[in-house]
């Protein structure tokens, strides 16, 4: 199994999506896409809920795929934050995706997103790009020490996740303590051993919005008596970009009453913490509410 890091290249058949399109406008704006795109889903991006239907995860690395098509490198900028809302369920079918730059700027820009599929808006994003200044590098906490032995979440009789899929194939995973089969919270290393788009870069942005959301599977908290929670948003705010492939996750819910909650997650890689993700809950429609299969 190759495990691709920040940078490389790849063509593999693990790629959670393939190009069938891709049109780039550099330096449009206002209403005229910077880019503009169709891409195929795999089967290493379906998700739990649904096995037809993607893992939030993919969807996610989608949107941040996209925003950075529509910021040249050149200009020196990087994502400050990412907030993708989930619309629908991501079928394994083409999705148009477009990248717009609603305003532009040398030292802020913001990029919007939308995905379709056969017509039906399934995921939007809004993303904030600052230019960084030199010499703020300032280094945090250490993370925790990632242990030696990854995990199996298929050994989870419970949980019907499917093969291949995002949880089992396309990410892997190192708990620090609790899991996702578990009530949270939970400290876990992630790294993605699936590219997001084939013979697309693994960027250390695409990278980290496709990880952002197993923070909420981390952090999950779910009682016998209680109902089963889903987040229709992922926010991710980064200070910088990570380093390297992996990727702790320190996650946890808020709950209240009317079943109403968020998740939320610090992201620490070797150098220190880096990024923070705030995710929406609200209770999971009713032919969702179990994993078992």
């Amino acid at each position: 199994m190759s495990t691709p890091g920040p940078g490389e290249r790849t063509d593999d058949e693990r790629a959670l999506f393939r190009p069938l399109a891709i049109r780039r406008s550099p330096g449009a704006t206002g209403t005229t896409p910077a880019l503009e795109a169709t891409v195929l889903p795999g089967p290493y991006g379906r998700g739990p809920w649904d096995h037809g239907l993607l893992h939030g995860g993919p969807v996610g690395g989608l949107a941040g795929w996209a925003a950075e098509q529509a910021v040249p490198a050149a200009d020196g900028l990087m994502c400050c934050r990412l907030t993708v809302e989930l619309l629908s369920g991501v079928p394994l079918a083409p999705i148009e995706v477009t990248a717009t730059v609603a305003k532009p700027g040398r030292r802020s820009r913001a990029v919007d997103v939308m995905a379709t599929s056969d017509g039906r808006a399934v995921m939007r994003a809004t993303s904030q790009w600052v230019l960084p200044s030199a010499g703020w590098d300032t280094p945090g906490e250490a993370a925790p020490t990632r242990p030696a032995t990854p995990s199996d979440p298929s050994q989870n009789t419970e949980v019907d996740y499917p093969r291949p899929g995002f949880n089992c194939d396309a990410a892997e995973l190192r708990f620090v303590s609790g899991s996702t089969e578990t009530s949270g919270p939970a400290v876990v290393w992630a790294r993605l051993t699936s590219p997001l788009m084939a013979g697309e870069p693994l960027t250390p942005l695409v990278m980290a919005a496709t990880v952002a959301d197993l923070a909420a599977a981390a952090g999950w908290e779910h009682e016998p008596d209680q109902p089963s929670f889903i987040n229709p948003d992922i926010s991710l705010h980064l200070n910088r970009y990570p380093v390297g492939p992996w990727i702790c996750i320190d996650a946890r819910n808020h709950r209240a009453a009317g079943a109403v909650a968020f998740n939320e997650a610090t992201f620490t890689d070797d150098r220190g913490p880096f990024g923070r993700v705030l995710q929406s809950l609200v209770e999971a429609p009713g032919t969702i509410q179990s994993l078992a299969p």
